[in-house]
This record gives structure tokens, C-alpha cells and sequence, in this order.
């Protein structure tokens, strides 16, 4: 059943972005009754251009925002967002310009701080001409339906709000798309000059792509299924998005008009997290008679210093700081951890085109046209994998990479003060890893490495310039080989088949450790009862992390007893685990914490994993099953989260898995998907929680394509 609106409003919209300190107000008609005005709210003024929407709720109450002009669509999806998520809403369109202070507090400083040190709101109105005439419209429409919406319900959020421009949106969506890039260069800059790159945490997301021969449909067969929160303002957004080029499906960003995640009639894509190398962090010789100075082959030259205006608010009062920023050729200064300055190199940094590419991958009309959107390179960090409706699928490592040289390990911190280190420009996207059409007809990226995506692939990282090939090489991924594994034995893959799949809660580290913990009890004489009785539950489990499971608790609360342990690999998978007698030693160890663990928190062993992982929304909790990475975590394809123990003990799911669509490529595609909660979180809708039994079921819904 569909519930309509039929929106024709007038507001302003032009080809340049709203004046942030002007007015925007709106007289909105409303046939039906999706948008009612709040209590107590006022009809806004017609300020003169009529935009035509209709926007039909489904089932669920996902938006379909349907009108003749991509203005039209921006305008109704920000009305929509606005509805089911106005406090996420505004707050993001804060935080990307470096404005969350004045809004929420002195305790959002650090954020705003750095998005003026991006300059996220400089380089998006630099580059607000440059976006294609489609995408300003719709990013104004947009706009102009978040302003409206909170002019009619002024009451809606606590503190007066002033209206949003285009200029907002880029500035939020580039401070998301910059947050890998970001924390490598954060991360490299905490390590002196010359010692190992510390890496980065591993992230998480699952994605698989089968081309028609493994399709029950003869077509390509899509997972998306991002490893998210699934709560807060990060939560993604479902809608389907109609008008005027546009014609997409898909989950988004809130405080954004364009879908990140999702199927157009020409193709579907998704992410995982793990791509190319996009920063550099530059160790700095500053003068030190003068700070705004730095050594530049054997002198000293001027950094670029700006100084910003931070306000934030303090009770009912607005306060002010005046905060100094600093610039080196190679990019922002900022200072690690043992209070030493460093230049960070950024992916993303020269510009704000991330949308433009989102644009082109979601009006793309065939394979052509998608791949040269892909081809843009505008994204800083991410394993994309990709299908279209004319049969083909594929997957790339994406990534801005600097074009390097040999001379330096760019896996280390860089000097800084020379002009042999210094670099100009990026390899050309084709220069980056990626693999189009396998003969094994599947691709899959559950935060594996680029070489490891299909059976059969020989390159490696000397193949390719440094840091195109750089997240997680050589690393274990037990998910990864999981969905290798299935996917190899699939044959003609339908709802179900592919279904289990994607909720597979199968443990494949049970395999590494459970015959070195018996091992280590078999060999140990005078082990407690309780150990003993462990033991045979984990030789008797089937290794699958389902709710009504107690070995899956044991072996959880064994791994978290290892993640405690100092100076051992037990627990830690690799590759190859060397089975000596120490490492024995150290599984049985953690095998007496994690019973005396579980008896003290549960007074028994034999606990159901539903009882502990739990799945909440408010006053609601369903028993939940699989596990993430966290705390040495059960690596299940069914990715759900939780390391933190509640006061009663649960472990409560945070995210991990959290919007998750298969896509069955076609004209109009098939897709069926779920996600966490639900559509909206205002917790007395219809809509605020009705997903959530599908979700803990492994279930997903039908998105119907055409719903007018």
C-alpha cells in the first residue's frame, strides 16, 4: 500500500548557491498527508518557483520522491529526509562546514576545527561551478526542501537554525568521503621519520558481484552490504530518486541528495572499505624563531596562515574563538601525538568533484558511461564493485594516488624540506588495480585485497605504482575467504540461495583454533570441570555464530580472553598458525578466563549467543546472530557488532551490517533488501523499528522499482 503527496511549491532557486544569511521561507500545498504541519507551526511565504513532486511511501515508509526535474527530486527528498530524520539533518549540514559548535556545543570544537582546516567550505564554493548544471539543481532543490520543511516546524529541532545552501552539502559530503584519507595521514604522522607505516584499522563491509552464468536471472547479481552504524547521523538514508535524468535507487547520506550505494536501470555498485593509498604525512623543520615558517631545501619559506572565527555555544550564549590554520605546500600542518608538526598530502584535498562523480555513476545510461565516471577517480580510499545491465561486472581499487617515486618507502613518513620528495599530480586511474569480467564469473571485496578478490588473479603490489595496491595486502581475511568459498560453489544464485550468503554466520577462525584448544585441554591433565565441559561443547558446535548457539558464546568469550592476553598470537589468525607448545599454552589460559568469565556473568556455560548479542531500538530487543572484528571478534559474514558489555551483561549491536540489498541487474531491477531499524527514527512512527524482525531474521523485503 502506498501512501501519496502531491507537492507543488514555490520557492526561490537559482544557478547559484542561497545566500547562507538570507531568508528562505515557502507556502506548501499539501494533497494527502505525509508532510502535516507540526503543532504550532505557521505557513511559510511563496518566494516564486514551483517545484512538482510527488512522493509515495511504501510499505516500509522508504521514499520514492518522483517529479519532472532533478529540482524537483532534491526539493521532495529534503523534505523527506527531513521527516524521518530532521536532528541528523541539520546537524550534518553543520559539521561538514565547521559549524557543529555554535549548534550542539564547546564539545564539537575538534570537529569544526578540523573541517576548516580542510577548507571544506572554500574549495566547495570554488568548485560549485564546475559540478554539472543537473547536479546544482538538485543539490539547490535539495536545499530548498530542508529549508521549508524547517521553516514549517520550527519547533522541530532546539535552537534556531539558519537556512542551508548548496555550499553545506558538498562541505558535508566531502568530509565524509576525506575520513580514510584523513585517518591514514593522521596515522602516518604519529611515526617518526623512516620508522614502519602503523597502518590503519582494517574498517569492515562485505560486497559480491556474480555475472548472469551464476544468476538465476542471466544477469549480474549484486550484494550490497556496508559495514555502517546503523544508529546516529552516519546511519545511511533509503529512498528512490525520479526525475529528470535521475532514476536510482539506493542508501545515501543524510544531508545529501544523491544515492551512494545503490542500482540505477544501467548498473548497481558498492563499497568496502580498503582502498589505494591517497595520503602522505611530511615531517616539517619549522623555523624556530618563527612558527609560520618551514625549511624548503636549506631555507626558510612562508606556510600559508589563515586565522578563522570558531563560535559555539555555551547555555543560551554564543561564544567565539579565533583559531590559526596553517598551509605548506604539500597541504594542512598539523601536530601528532609527541607534539611534532607534520604536513599532510590528502586525497581529495584540491578539490570538491566527489559529488560530480556520484552524479555521473547515478545517471549513467549503459556500461560506457559508468566506467567513465568511475574513471574520474574522485574517490579517496575506497574497493568498488560494480555491475551492469549489459552483462558486465567488475571491481577496482579506487584511490587519488600520488604519482611517486621509488626513491622513498612512501610507507614511512616523508622529509618534508626537500624538493626531491615533493609531489605533482596523480597516476591515471588506469594505472590503479581493478578486474573486469573474471572467467570465475565473481568478484568479491569483504575487505580483502585487490589480488585476492577472485581465484586465478597473479599481480601484486610491485606490479603497480606505489600505494596503488596497498589495502589490506597480505593480510587474513576470514570473511573474504568465506564468500570465496561459497561463491565458487554457487551455481544459478536466487533469493534464497544468495540469501544465505549474505547472512552466513559461519565462523571460519573455529576452524584455525578450535584443534589447538583441544589439543591444549587433551594434553593438560587436571583441567576444571567447567573446562572439560567447554571443550565438548566447542568439538560438538557447527561453528555457525546463530542465536540459539552456546559454542559460538565459548569461542567468542575464548577469543576475548585472548584479545587480553600479552606477547601471543593466539587467537590472532593468520594464514599459517604456528602450533607449538607456548602458543598451547596461551589457548588454554584464555580457555580458563573465558569460563570463569562466563560463570560470573551468566552463572553457567552454556549460554545462548542470542542471549548475549542483542539487537535494541528503544524499549525493543530481539536476540541477534553473527559477529564482527571487534576484540578478536567472530569475523562472520553476518557482520554484526558489539564489544562493549551493557550493565546486564548483553552486548548490544551497534553496527556492522546495516543496509544490506541484493540486486538483481535489469531494466528494472529486482531488488530486495532490509535495513537495521527502520526508515525513520522518530520513535513514535509507524516506521521507527517495523525492518528490525526481518533484520535479526536475515529476511529482506521487495523494493518494488515503479511505485507511482
Amino acid at each position: 500500500m502506498m501512501k501519496k503527496s502531491l507537492l507543488s511549491i514555490s520557492s526561490r532557486a537559482g544557478s547559484e548557491p542561497l545566500n547562507e544569511t538570507g531568508q528562505l521561507s515557502a507556502l506548501f500545498l499539501c494533497l494527502g498527508i505525509l508532510f502535516a504541519a507540526a503543532p504550532g507551526s505557521t505557513p511559510a511565504q511563496d518566494t516564486g518557483r514551483p517545484y512538482k513532486v510527488r512522493i509515495n511511501r511504501d510499505t516500509f515508509g522508504v521514499p520514492h520522491v518522483i517529479g519532472t526535474t532533478s529540482a524537483d527530486v532534491g526539493y521532495g527528498l529534503g523534505r523527506a529526509q527531513c521527516e524521518d530524520r530532521v536532528v541528523d539533518v541539520v546537524y550534518n549540514l553543520h559539521a561538514g562546514s565547521g559549524r557543529l559548535a555554535e549548534l550542539a556545543g564547546q564539545q564539537y570544537l575538534d570537529n569544526d576545527r578540523e573541517a576548516r582546516l580542510l577548507r571544506n567550505t572554500r574549495q566547495a564554493k570554488r568548485d560549485w561551478l564546475k559540478l554539472s548544471p543537473g547536479l546544482r539543481r538538485l543539490i539547490e532543490g535539495y536545499v530548498h526542501g530542508v529549508n521549508d520543511w524547517l521553516a514549517a516546524h520550527p519547533n522541530a529541532v532546539p535552537v534556531k537554525v539558519k537556512p542551508f545552501t548548496p555550499i553545506d552539502v558538498i562541505a558535508w559530503h566531502r568530509k565524509v568521503m576525506m575520513l580514510s584519507t584523513v585517518t591514514i595521514a593522521t596515522a602516518d604522522g604519529n611515526r617518526a621519520v623512516g620508522k614502519p607505516h602503523p597502518g590503519t584499522p582494517p574498517g569492515q563491509s562485505n560486497s559480491w558481484v556474480v555475472s548472469g552464468r551464476k544468476s538465476i536471472t542471466g544477469r549480474p547479481l549484486l550484494l550490497i552490504d556496508p559495514h555502517w552504524p546503523i544508529t546516529g547521523h552516519l546511519q545511511l538514508y533509503e529512498g528512490r530518486l525520479k526525475g529528470g535524468c535521475m532514476d536510482a535507487w539506493g542508501f545515501m547520506l543524510v544531508g545529501t541528495p544523491l544515492v551512494g550505494l545503490g542500482a540505477t536501470p544501467a548498473a548497481a555498485w558498492t563499497f568496502t572499505a580498503g582502498g589505494a593509498d591517497s595520503s602522505d604525512a611530511y615531517a616539517l623543520r619549522v623555523n624556530p624563531d618563527n612558527p609560520n615558517q618551514y625549511e624548503w631545501d636549506g631555507e626558510y619559506v612562508p606556510m600559508e596562515v589563515r586565522q578563522e572565527t570558531l563560535r559555539y555555544r555555551d547555555g543560551k550564549e554564543i561564544k567565539e574563538i579565533v583559531e590559526t590554520f596553517r598551509y605548506t605546500r604539500h597541504g594542512p600542518v598539523a601536530t601528532n601525538k609527541q607534539g611534532e608538526p607534520y604536513a599532510a598530502r590528502h586525497g581529495n584535498w584540491n578539490h570538491a568533484l566527489t559529488m560530480e562523480q556520484f552524479w555521473r555513476m547515478n545517471t549513467a545510461r549503459n556500461t560506457v558511461e559508468f566506467k567513465a565516471a568511475l574513471a574520474m577517480d574522485r574517490l579517496s580510499y575506497f574497493n568498488v564493485t560494480w555491475a551492469t545491465t549489459e552483462g558486465h561486472i567488475g571491481y577496482v581499487q579506487t584511490g587519488e594516488v600520488p604519482r611517486r617515486s621509488k626513491v622513498y618507502d612512501w610507507e614511512k613518513r616523508i622529509p618534508g624540506w626537500t624538493s626531491k620528495s615533493f609531489i605533482e599530480g596523480n597516476i591515471p586511474f588506469a594505472q590503479l588495480p581493478q578486474v573486469e569480467n573474471p572467467p570465475t564469473h565473481f568478484l568479491q571485496n569483504c575487505n580483502v585485497a585487490a589480488n585476492v578478490i577472485t581465484p586465478g588473479l597473479d599481480f601484486t603490489k610491485a606490479d603497480f605504482p606505489p600505494g596503488a595496491l596497498y589495502g589490506h595486502y597480505g593480510a587474513y581475511r576470514a570473511r573474504g575467504q568465506r564468500a570465496t568459498l561459497l561463491l565458487s560453489k554457487a551455481t544459478k544464485l536466487d533469493l534464497d540461495s544468495a540469501g544465505k550468503i549474505v547472512f552466513d554466520t559461519y565462523v571460519p577462525p573455529a576452524d584455525i583454533w578450535i584443534p589447538i584448544i583441544v589439543q591444549s585441554v587433551n594434553e593438560t591433565s587436571g583441567n576444571p570441570r567447567a573446562v572439560m565441559k567447554a571443550t565438548r561443547i566447542l568439538e560438538e558446535w557447527d561453528r555457525h555464530a546463530d542465536a540459539n548457539s552456546s559454542g559460538a558464546t565459548i569461542f567468542r568469550f575464548w577469543r576475548m580472553a585472548c584479545d587480553e592476553l600479552k606477547d601471543t598470537r593466539a587467537g590472532r589468525d593468520a594464514f599459517h598458525v604456528d602450533n607449538n607448545r607456548k602458543l598451547r599454552g596461551k589457548s588454554l589460559i584464555a580457555l580458563n578466563r573465558a569460563v570463569v568469565d562466563l560463570k560470573n556473568r551468566y552463572g553457567r556455560i552454556d549460554v545462548p549467543w542470542g542471549q548475549i548479542k542483542r539487537h535494541q531500538r528503544g524499549n525493543q530487543e530481539w536476540p541477534l546472530s553473527g559477529d564482527g572484528l571487534g576484540r578478536l571478534g567472530l569475523d562472520t559474514l553476518r557482520a554484526t557488532s558489539g564489544v562493549k558489555f551493557s550493565s546486564d551483561n548483553t552486548l548490544i549491536n551497534r553496527g556492522g551490517q546495516s543496509t544490506v540489498a541484493l540486486v538483481f541487474l535489469g531494466k528494472e531491477p529486482k531488488i530486495h533488501a532490509v535495513v537495521a531499524f527502520g526508515q525513520s527514527n522518530v520513535p513514535d512512527s509507524p516506521h521507527y523499528s517495523d525492518q528490525a524482525p526481518l533484520f535479526v531474521n536475515g529476511q529482506l523485503r521487495s523494493v518494488k522499482w515503479n511505485a507511482e
